[in-house]
């Protein structure tokens, strides 16, 4: 029972054509149990919910995008009934976006009705893991940036760490700090990299990570797997 997934940001309905399919082929290679599968955050990528500019070349207008991806999310919900996910910023775009505009919280949708999500899926800003030998803290990343956020967080956290977020430095390391060996892993993340929803990265000298995390060994053994690898 010592198992757990990490699924990485997946910014649906603008995933990798098979990211559903490598996850669920992930939980079976890894005998990971339906309770122990974690979500980093990013699951949306509510492209028209962003305070940035947008394409004028975007193929999906808002209504179309929210669409897309609910029938998407299905599936899903079908194929992973029970996850748990950190609260992201992805996730919260929508509501950034109203209170710029001034808009109360009181007239706003909840996030779990806006995508029909059941009872199994569940949000924290944290998620505090008790292996069988060590502890993991989940979060998206937020604050974190670089090749090695993912380190500093484990580091500040003061634990074994996972986090998504900083799609282009996917990995794990190894610390030694305060008298304490952890170590920090950056899921990576698996979205569909020529969807115009990331064309601003397209000149990016680096380039987006596909993949996603397991730990075994009752938290001990973080292990990465690189997308297709399976």
């Amino acid at each position: 029972m010592d198992r757990f997934l990490f699924v990485s940001d997946c910014q649906i309905p603008f995933e990798a054509e098979h990211a559903l399919a490598f996850c669920k082929r992930v939980q079976k290679e890894f005998k990971i149990p339906p309770e122990n599968i974690y979500n980093v955050g990013d699951e949306l990528d509510l492209y028209h919910g962003s305070m940035h500019k947008k394409s004028p070349d975007a193929d999906l207008t808002p209504k179309q995008e929210l669409f897309e991806a609910r029938k998407k999310l299905k599936e899903w919900y079908r194929q992973f009934p029970e996850m748990k996910l950190a609260v992201s910023n992805h996730g919260m775009r929508w509501v950034k976006k109203a209170i710029d505009a001034d808009i109360p919280s009181q007239v706003l949708k909840c996030y779990r009705e806006l995508i029909d999500a059941p009872k199994g899926w569940q949000w924290k800003e944290r998620w505090n893991i008790q292996g069988s030998k060590a502890k993991i803290a989940m979060i998206h990343g937020l604050g974190y940036s670089g090749i090695h956020g993912h380190r500093n967080a484990a580091i500040d956290l003061g634990q074994n760490a996972v986090i998504g977020h900083l799609h282009s430095h996917a990995g794990i390391n190894y610390i030694n700090t305060d008298g304490r060996s952890i170590w920090a892993m950056n899921s990576g993340c698996l979205i569909d990299v020529e969807s115009f929803a990331f064309a601003y990265g397209r000149y990016n000298r680096s380039k987006p990570v596909l993949g996603c995390g397991v730990v075994i060994d009752g938290g001990t053994t973080p292990i990465f797997i690189p997308y297709g690898a399976l």
